[in-house]
């Protein structure tokens, strides 16, 4: 990986196609959303209520929490019910079949 601060966690193949996973890179629990070709990274607990996300509850570039129903965009953390909360997000390049992740 040629820019500074990005860490290995999978390979690129190993991902589905509009799926999402719970992976842990270095100590730090993460979920990758694989969109296309692009990959997306994202805390593991709800903005709102610090409940664990599953990654089964995706819809389409939302995760929903299954405490409350919040949902959250995968690509900007953006909280749809209340905006002024945010799901953590986090740089991700796929670089030579290799996901790396800032964080």
């Amino acid at each position: 990986m040629t820019q500074p601060g990005f860490k290995k966690s999978v390979f690129f193949d190993d991902l589905l196609d509009n799926k999402s996973v719970e992976v842990e890179v270095e100590n730090m629990a993460l979920m990758l959303h694989r969109r296309g070709e692009k990959v997306y990274a994202t805390g593991v607990y709800c903005p709102h209520a610090e409940v664990r996300l599953d990654p089964k509850n995706t819809s389409g570039d939302l995760i929903i929490c299954k405490a409350h129903g919040y949902r959250s965009n995968i690509k900007t953390g953006e909280c749809m019910e209340e905006p002024d909360i945010k799901l953590n997000t986090f740089p991700a390049v796929v670089e030579d079949g290799i996901v790396w992740v800032k964080f």
